[in-house]
C-alpha cells in the first residue's frame, strides 16, 4: 500500500476504484465497503483507492467527537486491508468549501482517475454536505464514473454497526462486543510513564500510560492483555480516577500484568481489553481495596484462561 498525504502530491495515474469515508475505527461496516471496492477494483483491472481525511471534519467543524482509533491503529488497520492507495487528504477550509461537483471532479476525476466510487448509502460530500448519494450518481453519469452503493451492516441486536454504536459500546463497558464490530480486540495505547508506585505498595505493581487514546472505556476493571515489544502478557487493567486512593482524582490508565517486574519506563504498550469486570468503586479503606483486587485478579485470570483455552481449540 502506498499512502499519499496532500492532494498535492497524488501521483496516481491509472484509472481506479475509490472509496471514500472518515473510517474511525476501521469497522465491520467499513470493511464491508473495502472488501468491495477490492472485489471491483480486481475484476474492472482498476487500481484499489482508500480516501479518507485529516483531521476528522468534525475537528475541524469544532464538533465534539472523540475518536476510536489513535492514528497509528488507524494506520495499521488499513495497511491490513492490502489495498494499492491510501490517499489522506488534509481537511481545510480549501477542502470544506468545494462544491459537490467540483470535489468530484477536481478530486475524483482529474486526481484520481476514478472509474468506479464506493461508498456507504447514507454518505453526504461537498461543502455543507450539500451533495448526496442521488447527486453523486448523477455526476458519475456525467463524468463517465461508475457508483455503487454498500448496504448498511447490521449486529446481532439489529443495530446499524457505526463508528456511534461502537462508542455507545465502549461507554457501557461492552469492550467485548465493541471489539467484534471492530473485528479486533479494542486497546488503549501509549508510553510507559512513571506513577506514584502505589500499586506497588497495594502488592499489585502496574504500568502506567500516557495513553493516546481520546475514546476512553466505562471506568472501572478488565480483563487484559498487554503488548510489549511483540509479545503478550496477561493482566488486569484499570480505567478511572482511583477515588479510594486519589484525592486528586486524576485520570490513569494502568494495568498489573500478572508474573512481570521488568523496569519498562519509556517503552510503547498497547493494553488490550477484552471484558469489563467491574466498576470504579471507592472503597471504604485500602484494605478492603486490596481484598477486591485479589478476587478482580482471581476474575480475570478465570476470564483469560477461557480466552486463551479458545485460541487453542481454534487450533
Amino acid at each position: 500500500m502506498e499512502i499519499i498525504q496532500g492532494v498535492e502530491n497524488i501521483n496516481i495515474y491509472n484509472d481506479s476504484a475509490v472509496c471514500i469515508g472518515n473510517f474511525d475505527g476501521l469497522h465491520l461496516g467499513h470493511r464491508s465497503i473495502i472488501s468491495v471496492l477490492k472485489k471491483e477494483s480486481v475484476e474492472r483491472g482498476l487500481k484499489s483507492v482508500i480516501l479518507t481525511f485529516n483531521p476528522h471534519p468534525f475537528k475541524f467543524f469544532h464538533k465534539e467527537i472523540k475518536l476510536i482509533s489513535t492514528p497509528k491503529k488507524r494506520l495499521e488497520k488499513f495497511y491490513q486491508q492490502e489495498i494499492d492507495y491510501l490517499v489522506i487528504l488534509d481537511f481545510n477550509s480549501e477542502l470544506a468549501n468545494l462544491s459537490p461537483e467540483d470535489f468530484f471532479k477536481n478530486i475524483l476525476v482529474d486526481k484520481l482517475h476514478a472509474k468506479l466510487v464506493v461508498v456507504g448509502q447514507d454518505y453526504k460530500f461537498g461543502s455543507g454536505k450539500s451533495g448526496n448519494t442521488e447527486l453523486l450518481s448523477l455526476l458519475g453519469r456525467k463524468y463517465g464514473v461508475d457508483t455503487m452503493f454498500a448496504h448498511k451492516l447490521h449486529d446481532r441486536k439489529g443495530n446499524i454497526i457505526s463508528s456511534s454504536r461502537i462508542r455507545e459500546l465502549l461507554i457501557n463497558g461492552e469492550v467485548d462486543e465493541a471489539s467484534r464490530l471492530l473485528s479486533m480486540p479494542y486497546s488503549l495505547e501509549g508510553v510507559i510513564i512513571h506513577g506514584d508506585k502505589r500499586g506497588r505498595q497495594l502488592g499489585y505493581p502496574t504500568i502506567n500510560l500516557d495513553v493516546e487514546n481520546e475514546m476512553l472505556p466505562l471506568f472501572g476493571v478488565y480483563a487484559a492483555k498487554v503488548m510489549l515489544g511483540g509479545k503478550f502478557y496477561n493482566a488486569m487493567a484499570y480505567v478511572g480516577m482511583r477515588p479510594t486512593i486519589n484525592n486528586k482524582m486524576e485520570l490513569r490508565v494502568e494495568a498489573n500484568i500478572f508474573d512481570f517486574n521488568k523496569e519498562i519506563y519509556g517503552e510503547y504498550a498497547e493494553i488490550i481489553l477484552y471484558k469489563y469486570i467491574r466498576g470504579d468503586i471507592k472503597f471504604n479503606s485500602i484494605d478492603e481495596l486490596i481484598i477486591q483486587m485479589g478476587k478482580d485478579k482471581e476474575d480475570v485470570s478465570a476470564y483469560l484462561k477461557q480466552v486463551d483455552d479458545y485460541k487453542v481449540n481454534l487450533g
